[in-house]
């Protein structure tokens, strides 16, 4: 069967991992540059020598299949425990140690979070810099043609027999809608039409040499920012002092539409006020915006699908029962199990 998958986070990565370790034939279709969705790294300072997580600093393992995966890049080398070391500030003080520290463990990339997708890739075909604008259902009434086609903006087709959407589900809603009239979505984008995204403003930010702090990351409480990452302290390698900055979905609300400038300027004052007031000085610095930073609500399934037997359709990602990166994971697993013993 030939799958497509639109989408090249963990979801789609991993669905279409499992997939293709079952004989099926898998494409994924991206439209960045990057694999892994918010599990993305940039090189940013003097030379772009310096490697940031600015999507998701680290994760936590939860579910079963997620645990399994962690094990797995354990034993690749790909990632390592981080977390142990967090502060809290409560909008006041710095507390070394944060009390609501959680029971599970927490890890992060030896080489950059976007190891992660590089590494699921292996064993899929994935084409970037592709953008999906709308599907076409062709179901029974095809000659030659594959029950799917996924049309792609810059004007060409992509044909399949099944199809995954793994994005944030705004865009899949807007997937959806363009098949609307050709087959029964109408429960599916209903569904996820009630699924909205906080945004979050990620600052990057780099001090040079100077002394890096001992701790591996602050969550912030009663402040314009949810978390400060220590990213040199993720670093085999030595690296400069440098952090990763995320605002909080009221005051991105509050920053949207203004300048970079100044928003990197109060982020950088968000910043000063729980470090110090050295923080307001960098060497450099760069401003990102994830419009859709973490699900809102999330949907009591595994994933959604559509039951055609001669034209499979699913929807999987964060937002299904959850809103974390295990839950991306698992979702993905989830269907591409289940989809490996139906289309066998």
């Amino acid at each position: 069967m030939v799958i497509g998958i639109i989408g090249a986070g963990i979801s789609g990565l991993t669905a279409g991992r499992i997939l293709a370790k079952k004989g099926h034939d898998v494409t994924i279709l991206e439209k960045s540059s990057g694999l892994g969705g918010r599990m993305a790294t940039r090189y940013a300072g003097k030379g772009d020598e310096t490697k940031l997580d600015h999507g998701l600093s680290y994760f936590l393992t939860e579910s079963p299949e997620f645990q399994s995966f962690a094990v797995e890049l354990l034993d690749k080398g790909l990632i390592q425990r981080w977390g142990d070391n967090f502060s809290l500030y409560d909008g006041e003080n710095i507390y070394e140690t944060n009390p609501n520290q959680p029971n599970v463990a927490s890890f992060t990339a030896k080489d950059g979070m976007n190891s992660i997708g590089k590494y699921l890739s292996r064993w899929v075909d994935v084409k970037t810099n592709t953008l999906a604008g709308g599907l076409t259902y062709i179901g029974s009434n095809r000659s030659k043609k594959r029950s799917w086609m996924i049309n792609l903006t810059a004007g060409n087709t992509f044909e399949a027999d099944a199809v995954i959407i793994a994005t944030p589900a705004p865009q899949a809603y807007g997937l959806l809608n363009t098949t609307i009239d050709e087959t029964n979505t109408l429960k599916i984008v209903r569904d996820i039409d009630e699924v909205h995204y906080a945004p979050s403003y990620t600052l990057l930010v780099g001090y040079g040499k100077r002394e890096i702090p001992d701790w591996d990351g602050i969550i912030c409480k009663k402040s314009g920012l949810q978390f400060i990452s220590n990213e040199a302290s993720k670093k085999s390698k030595e690296q400069e002092c440098s952090f990763v900055v995320q605002a909080t979905p009221e005051l991105t609300k509050n920053l949207r539409g203004k300048s970079d400038d100044l928003i990197r300027e109060k982020m950088l004052q968000e910043l000063a006020e729980v470090i110090g007031g050295w923080a307001t000085s960098p060497e450099w610095s760069q401003i990102h915006l994830w419009r859709y930073s973490r699900p809102l609500k999330s949907l009591s399934k595994d994933y959604h699908e559509l039951e055609f037997d001669d034209a499979p359709l699913a929807l999987i990602g964060d937002y299904f029962n959850g809103n974390t990166v295990d839950s991306a994971y698992r979702s993905g697993y989830r269907l591409a199990t289940d989809w490996s013993e139906k289309y066998s």
